[in-house]
């Protein structure tokens, strides 16, 4: 390689700054490697391994020694986690605010390829300012058709397992596709032509899903090739986290622009192969495969800090590609780590048409083994891999059941906490952002959160700035307002009185802001403006009626169901696995649901260590292997596990005994049904 920006080299002494800094204890060998290592490899980091932790570590590291004006780090993820912890861990320090801004880049592929690619691609060809939201273009693509020809089609669709929901395009000529297969009607059909139409408004209108982007940015690329080259000196260090969710677009775009063979920059790759449980787009990854096969181009971190040996060697089996060194190595919980090694993991054994002593027991289970102290450490958790209700109607007896996580509690919803990203008013954006922060403590969220929708109130007015585009919204518009410090007074004089303060935004007061955020509005637009427009979006909306109290966390508020055992109680909060994915929580039960097959009787004999690795499973049960390794992989001090008795009843005694050789307890709730 040539004129290749210098890589600064990390030292022992660098890792001591960094230790010191974000307060890291014991990096030992595997952690300690990877800070160092240069060039292009892969790590495979298991749960609880740190990795974005040491992600950022590693980033601090080398900003702090970063000589190179125009040239940066880019680290790109499916989500913002790794700006999150730098913000959390290193926003205090010259050395964060440094890694948050030019010449580095930090944030999402999609943002990558929109900022880099697809928007420039899309300005210079004369579309308007794209609005890219999922939620957002289908509404408007709900709204192409009309009346009769509408119901029409939508029936159409509805007898053929879709919606309008599912039309998107996958090439530039904006040919009709579905998200997850072909359109089932030819171009030359009415059909087809209706949703042509609906894509082609859809793109007049600028309003585009997210995956779709991917195709705009793969035309810049066709039609500039050299693009890629000026990217990779751009961006001498590449890092990649999460990869095993990477999609095969994505993989192929990152690929065509990163070149990991024969550079100009070092790409390096960060995940874990087993928690593959997201898909961004349809297909896996096989464009670039996560981990690299090449030699000496992959390293592996197999020791968690969650978790102590017993939860480690209960999950081991399910890993689909085997840890290096032995398997899955459990050196935690760094908190009451005493208790944690007191092999009480639990199996729950239910009738498989009776759910109902299954989180009793769970809660049971976690106040007979620990005291209240050491429960409070974190949440408790029960969580499936289905997670919204059928259509069909499934009750106690049918085949399916227990299908979803509603059935282990008939007042679970889906949609709890589940955010309104896209709320229809302006004073929506502003209830919500308040929900975000009294929830999380995420001011900055929930401040980028009201200033996205600004932004729509501008693009309803007018045509925003072009540095509205940015990802960091508030900054955004206060450098549009700074020449303008009426403006700008009046801005923040909002954020702190509504989303610092926190004081409630009334019905009485909201007509004067509404105003004065028109206004607002048409002064972050360039060109001409219709201040008369907005009327609808900028109009009262009450709060929802669940609006926590101020300074009242959210936690075990919601989907939460309490278990008494004499004056004791602990609370347990029902999710889905893949709203779980990435936390961490005391104590973690695993449910068993239904998709194709129920989930306890596909894995049971990875429980009873008969079967390790995915080694000649089909996709759906190596997806259902590695949700389950996701799952019980969260808690810090027990996981357990609910199987239905079919789960084991073709051999109940042998299987029993082969779970309790395995280190499980095992509560079985049948034998308390026949004793009642």
């Amino acid at each position: 390689m040539t004129d290749h920006p210098t890589i600064p080299e990390v030292t022992d002494e660098d890792i001591a700054w960094i230790a010191d800094t974000m307060g890291l204890d014991d990096l030992d060998g595997d952690r300690r490697a990877f800070l160092k290592r240069t060039g292009t490899f892969d790590v495979s980091a298991c749960p609880g391994s740190g990795k974005t932790t040491l992600v950022v570590a590693k980033l601090a590291i080398l900003a702090r020694k970063w000589r190179h004006p125009t040239s940066g780090i880019c680290v790109l993820s499916h989500t913002n986690v790794a700006r999150e912890e730098i913000q959390n861990r290193l926003g205090h320090t010259p050395v964060g605010h440094r890694l948050l801004h030019y010449p580095h880049f930090i944030d999402t592929i999609h943002a990558f390829a929109n900022r880099f690619l697809a928007l420039p691609y899309l300005r210079s060809n004369g579309f308007p300012s794209p609005l890219v939201d999922d939620d957002v273009a289908k509404a408007f693509r709900w709204n192409v058709l009309q009346g009769q020809e509408r119901w029409n089609f939508e029936n159409w669709l509805n007898n053929r397992h879709t919606s309008i929901d599912d039309i998107t395009f996958l090439d530039s000529d904006l040919s009709v596709a579905l998200t997850s297969r072909d359109f089932p009607a030819g171009p030359h059909t009415a059909t087809y032509q209706r949703a042509k139409r609906i894509i082609v408004e859809s793109a007049t209108a600028g309003h585009f899903r997210y995956e779709e982007m991917f195709v705009w940015a793969e035309c810049l690329l066709e039609q500039f090739p050299e693009i890629s080259v000026s990217l990779s000196r751009r961006f001498p260090l590449v890092l990649m986290d999460e990869m095993q969710d990477t999609s095969q677009r994505q993989a192929a775009l990152l690929a065509s622009i990163f070149d990991r063979t024969n550079g100009p920059c070092f790409v390096q790759r960060v995940g874990d192969p087993n928690q593959e449980i997201f898909k961004s787009g349809q297909e896996q990854n096989i464009a670039d495969p996560f981990p690299d096969v090449g030699e000496g181009r992959t390293m592996s971190i197999g020791s968690s800090r969650r978790f102590g040996a017993p939860v480690a060697d209960l999950a081991n089996p399910l890993a689909i590609v085997p840890i290096d060194d032995g398997g899955l190595q459990g050196s935690g919980p760094q908190r009451a780590a005493a208790f944690s090694d007191h092999n009480r993991n639990l199996i729950i054994v239910f009738p498989d048409n009776n759910t109902d002593g299954v989180l009793d027991a769970f809660g049971t289970h976690l106040l007979e083994t620990f005291d209240d102290e050491t429960i409070a450490i974190g949440d408790c958790v029960a969580v499936g891999g289905v997670h919204r209700p059928a259509p069909e109607a499934i009750a106690a007896g049918h085949a399916k059941f227990p299908r979803s996580v509603e059935h282990y509690w008939g007042g679970y919803s889906p949609e709890v906490l589940k955010s309104d990203r896209h709320p229809k008013t302006l004073v929506g954006y502003v209830h919500h952002a308040q929900i975000m922060m009294r929830m999380s403590g995420d001011t900055a969220g929930g401040i980028a959160h009201f200033a996205t929708g600004l932004k729509r109130l501008a693009r309803q007015i007018g045509k925003p700035e072009s540095t509205l585009e940015r990802t960091r919204k508030h900054m955004a518009i206060r450098g549009v307002l700074a020449p303008i410090p009426d403006a700008l007074a009046r801005y923040d004089q909002f954020v702190n009185t509504f989303l610092i303060a926190m004081t409630p935004v009334t019905e009485e007061v909201w007509p004067g802001y509404a105003q004065q955020f028109r206004e607002l509005a048409g002064q972050l637009c360039q060109g001409d403006i219709n201040l008369d427009a907005g009327a609808g979006f900028l109009a009262w909306e009450d709060p929802q009626a669940d609006l926590p109290e101020p300074g009242v966390a959210q936690a075990h508020t919601d989907n939460v169901v309490n278990v008494s055992l004499g004056d004791r109680e602990v609370s347990i909060r029902l999710g889905s696995i893949h709203q779980a994915k990435g936390q961490t929580h005391f104590a973690t039960l695993l449910l068993s649901t239904f998709q194709n097959h129920h989930s306890s009787e596909k894995i049971v004999r990875w429980l009873t260590g008969e079967k390790l690795a995915g080694i000649g499973e089909g996709v759906q049960n190596v997806s259902r292997l590695k949700q389950s390794y996701v799952a019980i992989t969260r808690p810090t001090h027990l996981v357990a596990i609910a199987l239905r008795d079919s789960a084991i009843a073709a051999n109940r005694a042998q299987a029993l005994e082969q779970l309790q050789a395995r280190g499980w307890e095992i509560r079985d709730l049948l034998l308390i049904v026949a004793e009642n």
